[in-house]
């Protein structure tokens, strides 16, 4: 060790002649100085509705790519070409064998050498991106900005930073160690270079390069949406390292590749048996690996970064809004543990009027983190269900070019359309077989599954209908079709729940009927006569709401409703089914419309009563909901064009919860439109089955529902419904 020491300051004093530790800094500096200059030339227009941002942590995040796939690379590449060109140019190698020292030492010295010249590349970046950073904070205020510095967040993403570039590093000073000449050895790195801007801009992974740890630290570039900072990416760098070490100390010792692998049965034996042992372990890295789950209880905590007060966090499946758990949050802090055995299952996370999906199951655990304001969020997520999390954000290709092509019936002969969904089949499944995080976690089997099931759906479900847009009689291949239905064959819970399976079952069931449309009878007496289980019950459950929505008047509903509940074995779906009911009766036309109780924006109460003799035409929006404020100056444009019918009114009545936020937004964005208030929105919208908003509502002069999901102002829907009422 004392000698390695020994080699190690020697090295420095040559290196310190090569201009390496100022390049190392300039090179840090390059990205983070070429933002400050390039925002004197761009808007600096505040957001109200912009999320609260740390400065320093957000402009590493922004620059951190463009710098580990190009400005630290290539320094990288200079420096180590640099260090090993200057002893191969001037004898050096072969000066330093005659020392008292190993050639072990010798080689490691020049590689401890490269890492200590990278980590200052490194800190030049992280310091004086947070330098500009603070100066950006003053020159250019924002409310949305927090100067905040997070030592540990620095700390870690330099230990990312670098532990990533070991193996880069190793084989950069394996290839100019063995290559004499600078220009080869330059090549070579920039080619590896080309490859990560190619995996850049075509957001592939090329695995087999070294070069790609970079690209793949890179695309979780934040420490916060890591399980271990100790990440996949660092694992491969490990790997390389070892490799390139071993490989280029071989080498320069043995004076060439010869004498080093091949040159005696032994080193050959030797060289085979280590190229088993890299090419296995290799693959071991690399294979996919889905976190363990806890065995006794179901985990999820959280924490909240929020001026917002958020008094309780509640977990509801997805399909019923079943409520699963409500939990204290204290300090915008949360956390729930359960030992209930719960299913593998899509539910929800709700707090205040924010949502975040969540694909969880008995054992399942998660630690997350929310930045949020009344309108936006940003969610960080550690979890052994981080790939499903990932993987739900995502769409299939299938959902791309391919879909738009069917629906313009781009497809000249049903022998292309074939060859194409085959194609898309084939690769679908692969991406899904193969999908994985920049982690290198994949999915679970019962999900992959899930997912293989719902993808088999859609081609089906294609298949259909490019039959009926066709002319054509030709049918799909069998062995493709034998494939598809068999992947259905045993569908998993998750598929059995799935609308779009259970829209497939019911078109399967009714094929070949004549006149089935709106027959339901002929639909129901096929459903009821299926195996009892949760199939069953979501399939005639998915067509007595269809059903119940075709029907115009109450009594038709009551009376279908009545004949076919009975059939459900579910308690949870029959519940659903019957607010459903509920909803649908009380939102027909011609149903009186309660007499909620309003505050103005002075605070006054207010009653839709006072308007009797009039149409009412009501919006119903939220500060946070951008939808509504993109629509909110139609809708006052449509207002100012019937100002003059006195038996119209136009009101706008916010749902927010914050009654506060919605009287600031006011203030600041002030309306000639009447503007309420209605307090504990969520009871009204469940009782009227309002899912979403914006939603227009017109009520008649008599104060009764004329239409409870009026087109929206911007539609021609909208003209000529307005156009009926103001003859009235």
């Amino acid at each position: 060790m004392k000698k390695l020491l020994i080699a190690i300051q020697v090295e420095w004093i040559k290196i310190k002649g090569l201009g390496l530790l100022y390049l190392a800094i300039a090179m840090g500096a390059i990205i983070p100085l070429l933002g400050f200059v390039s925002d004197f030339f761009r808007d600096h227009n505040t957001d109200a509705a912009a999320l609260k941002y740390p400065v320093i942590e957000t402009s590493v995040q922004d620059s951190l790519k463009g710098f580990v796939m190009f400005f630290f690379l290539l320094y990288i590449i200079i420096s180590a070409n640099r260090i090993a060109q200057t002893d191969h140019k001037n004898g050096g190698w072969l000066l330093m064998e005659t020392q008292p020292i190993s050639k072990l030492n010798i080689y490691m010295a020049k590689y401890v050498n490269l890492v200590i010249m990278a980590f200052i590349c490194a800190v030049s970046f992280l310091l004086i991106t947070a330098i500009v950073a603070i100066a950006q904070y003053y020159i250019y205020p924002d409310p949305a900005k927090i100067l905040d510095f997070s030592f540990l967040w620095s700390a870690q993403t330099l230990f990312r930073i670098m532990v990533s570039a070991l193996g880069i590093i190793a084989l950069q000073l394996m290839i100019s160690v063995i290559i004499p000449g600078f220009i080869w050895p330059f090549l070579l790195g920039i080619l590896g270079l080309i490859l990560n801007v190619f995996s850049l801009v075509q957001r592939i992974n090329i695995e087999y390069s070294p070069y790609n740890v970079f690209y793949i630290m890179s695309k979780n570039n934040n420490v916060r949406n890591l399980n271990h900072i100790f990440s996949y990416s660092e694992y491969l760098s490990i790997f390389w390292m070892f490799v390139f070490l071993i490989i280029g100390y071989l080498w320069y010792a043995k004076k060439g590749f010869r004498s080093a692998f091949i040159d005696h049965k032994k080193t050959l034996i030797a060289s085979i048996v280590m190229a088993i042992i890299f090419t296995g372990v290799f693959y071991a890295v690399k294979k996919p690996i889905i976190p363990k789950a806890n065995t006794e209880f179901t985990n999820i905590t959280g924490k909240f970064e929020t001026d917002i007060k958020i008094d309780s966090v509640r977990i509801f499946t997805k399909d019923f809004h079943k409520k699963i758990a409500s939990i204290p949050a204290t300090n915008n802090q949360f956390k729930w543990e359960t030992k209930e055995n719960l299913p593998m299952d899509e539910y929800v996370l709700e707090f205040g009027d924010k949502k975040y999906p969540l694909v969880f199951g008995k054992g399942d655990w998660f630690d997350l983190f929310f930045r949020l304001n009344a309108i936006k969020m940003e969610a960080f997520v550690k979890s052994n269900r981080k790939a499903e999390q990932e993987y739900n954000s995502t769409e299939e290709d299938f959902a791309g070019n391919f879909q738009y092509q069917l629906d313009n019936k781009e497809f000249k002969n049903p022998q292309e359309f074939y060859s194409k969904i085959q194609k898309e089949w084939n690769e679908n499944k692969k991406y899904l077989s193969r999908f994985s995080t920049s982690e290198n976690f994949g999915l679970s089997n019962e999900f992959k599954e899930y997912r293989k099931q719902l993808l088999a759906i859609k081609f089906l479900s294609n298949i259909e209908n490019y039959k009926k847009i066709s002319s054509s009689s030709s049918t799909a291949p069998k062995y493709l079709m034998d494939e598809l239905q068999g992947t259905i064959k045993n569908p998993v819970r998750l598929l059995k729940k799935n609308t779009n399976y259970l829209d497939y079952k019911l078109n399967q069931l009714m094929a070949g009927q004549s006149n089935a449309e709106g027959n339901d009878s002929l639909i129901f007496n096929k459903l009821n006569t299926l195996p009892t289980g949760i199939e069953k019950d979501r399939l005639i459950g998915t067509q007595l709401y269809k059903s119940l929505e075709l029907k115009t008047d109450s009594i038709t509903r009551n009376n279908i409703f009545r004949s076919e509940i009975g059939y459900i074995q579910d308690k949870e779906l029959k519940a659903y089914l019957q607010g459903k009911l509920l909803s649908l009766n009380q939102s027909q036309k011609g149903m009186p419309f309660p007499d909620l109780n309003f505050t103005d924006s002075l605070g006054k109460a207010q009653k839709l009563s006072q308007f009797r003799g009039k149409y009412v035409i009501i919006d119903l929006w939220a500060t946070w909901c951008q939808p509504c404020l993109e629509i909110r100056p139609a809708f006052e444009a449509r207002e100012r064009n019937y100002r003059y019918y006195q038996n119209i009114k136009f009101i706008s009545i916010s749902v927010d919860q914050d009654k506060t936020r919605w009287q600031n937004f006011l203030k600041t964005k002030p309306s000639k439109t009447l503007q309420w208030h209605l307090p504990n929105a969520n009871k009204f919208a469940m009782e009227y089955g309002i899912q979403g908003i914006p939603r227009f509502i017109i009520l008649d002069p008599e104060g009764k529902i004329y239409n409870m999901n009026a087109p929206s102002p911007n539609e021609d829907n909208f003209v000529e419904v307005m156009n009926q009422i103001k003859k009235d």
